[in-house]
């Protein structure tokens, strides 16, 4: 009976384990989507002027998704930098020498706060 029981307990925390690897890896997924298409927009939105907001479809279902599956920080921080595009996008354009002037000043860190997020919460779920 000992033994069963040991058995049973082992393989249900490796059937735990390996379901918070699997949800894991999805929110990595999920993150780096989101990164790399808040990128590319905001990209286009600081070189493009523009009141069509069918480029921001994607990011939106992105958010979509992280409602579901992140923490409040993660969803709070990307929400901000849908602003900050959608804005951008409202703005005037920026050329070439205004964005390199801007990075070169550090004001360019539109995703650090999300992605500093994001690691909060997915070392939260390695416990």
């Amino acid at each position: 009976m000992t033994a069963l029981s040991t058995t049973w307990l082992t393989q249900r925390a490796q059937f735990h384990n390996a379901v918070r690897q699997k949800e894991r890896e999805k929110l990595e997924a999920l993150y780096s989507d989101f990164i790399d298409e808040a990128a590319r927009l905001y990209g286009d939105a600081l070189t493009h002027q523009t009141e069509d907001v069918t480029n921001m479809i994607r990011l939106y279902a992105l958010i979509g998704h992280m409602r579901v599956m992140s923490a409040r920080p993660v969803i709070s921080a990307a929400e901000r930098i849908e602003g900050r595009i959608l804005e951008a996008y409202l703005g005037p354009n920026r050329s070439l020498h205004d964005v390199t002037e801007t990075v070169r000043k550090g004001d360019l860190n539109l995703l650090t706060e999300f992605s500093e997020a994001c690691r909060d919460d997915l070392s939260t779920r390695t416990r």
